[in-house]
This record gives structure tokens, C-alpha cells and sequence, in this order.
């Protein structure tokens, strides 16, 4: 192991886990400037582009490979959007034995004052949890089983090998070749296809502009 990396590997040890609320703060502020009438792809990409235009750049000292989920080591973003996390939720992560998240006052303050009272009836959790059965609410409760993503995002994705065959700009293109092609006299889904593409060409320029602040910096 060389001394660069010895000091990264260190350097990851000695973080300690914390919740962030960066992320949770972004998409709020997002949502309270964005009101306007838009389809759920392109509020979601705009959401996306947002978080790309604003999130903290962290790039540590020795590192080759960079890239944080939040803004520094360990730092771990929210999403209030699938679920929002409660006061007690947040008093739970910083005190339970097993990996606790360190939860700062600033943090505790911010969704007692900002995040909860912006998302609550607003949550992927509650719009589901609204169309259960009372049955499914009842074995919910008592335990029968537990839903393992209904308060964290999914942590992995699966892609082809485009990614490694295409630059973002090779995917505007193809997106803009497909807007072009929609018939909307004889497609019945031509307007949701266009909205999904217009979604997928704000997301590619997010991700550039997300590489350039990295450049930048």
C-alpha cells in the first residue's frame, strides 16, 4: 500500500458518519421556488439539475478518484421526498449503538423548522401507504414484515455498456434524434415520450455541468 493511499484509508477510518441535510435542504428550496405547471419527468430532472448546480464540490487532498455522495467523508444525504425523517427518527440515528449518524442541532433544527413541515403529506411514504389496505397496515404494524426502502433511496443502479461507448453529448444527440422522430398525429404516447426525453436531456446537461464544477474547482 503506498503512503497516498495509507493516508486516504486512514483518512476514511478516522470519519465519523453523520446525517447531512444539504441534499434535503436543496430539494426544498427547489420545491418552494418551483411551483409552476410541469410533467413529473421534467420536475424531476429540473429537481436533478438543481441538486447537480448546487451541491458542495469535495475533493480531498491525495485523492485520484473523487466524487461524495454528500459533502465530505462519510456525510450522509437525506430524502425527504421518499420519506421524511422525524425528529425521534433523527434522535435514534445519533444515539443507537450500532452505526449511529452523528446529528448536529443545526441539522435537528433545520427539519424541525424547514424539511418537516415542507414534506409532510408530500412523501412517496404516505402516498403509498395511503392506498394500502387496512390489512396491510395492520401486518405492517404488528411486524409481519418490513419495507427495507421506505426511508433510504436505492444505493445501486444497473447499466449496459453505453457508458463506456458514449459521452453525454453522443446521448443528446440520440435523445434529440428521438424527439424528432415521435409521430404525434399517429402515437398516442407521443407527448409522454417527448417529456421523458426533454427529462432525459436536462439530466445529461446536469451531469455535465456537474463534471465542470468538479473542473472547475
Amino acid at each position: 500500500m503506498s503512503e497516498r493511499v495509507a493516508r486516504l484509508r486512514q483518512q476514511s477510518l478516522d470519519a465519523v458518519p453523520y446525517i447531512s441535510s444539504e441534499r434535503a435542504e436543496l430539494l426544498t428550496e427547489f420545491h418552494q421556488q418551483n411551483v409552476g405547471l410541469m410533467s413529473a419527468p421534467v420536475r424531476r430532472a429540473l429537481v436533478f439539475k438543481y441538486l447537480m448546480e448546487h451541491k458542495a464540490i469535495c475533493i480531498n487532498e491525495d485523492e485520484l478518484i473523487v466524487g461524495e455522495k454528500g459533502p465530505a467523508p462519510k456525510a450522509a444525504p437525506t430524502y425527504p421526498e421518499l420519506c421524511c425523517h422525524t425528529l425521534k427518527d433523527l434522535d435514534v440515528l445519533n444515539s443507537r449503538e450500532k452505526i449511529p449518524f452523528t446529528v448536529s442541532p443545526q441539522v435537528r433544527q433545520v427539519y424541525e423548522e424547514t424539511i418537516i413541515p415542507f414534506w409532510r403529506g408530500k412523501t412517496m411514504r404516505e402516498l403509498i401507504f395511503q392506498e394500502m389496505t387496512d390489512e396491510w397496515k395492520a401486518a405492517y404494524e404488528a411486524g409481519v414484515f418490513t419495507e427495507f426502502m421506505e426511508q433510504r433511496s436505492p444505493g445501486h443502479t444497473v447499466l449496459d455498456d453505453k457508458i463506456y461507448r458514449k459521452g453525454f453529448l453522443d446521448f443528446k444527440r440520440d435523445i434529440q434524434q428521438s424527439l424528432d422522430d415521435l409521430d404525434y398525429l399517429n402515437d398516442p404516447d407521443a407527448y409522454d415520450k417527448q417529456e421523458q426525453l426533454k427529462a432525459m436531456r436536462i439530466c445529461a446537461d446536469a451531469l455535465i455541468r456537474f463534471a465542470e464544477r468538479y473542473a472547475e474547482k
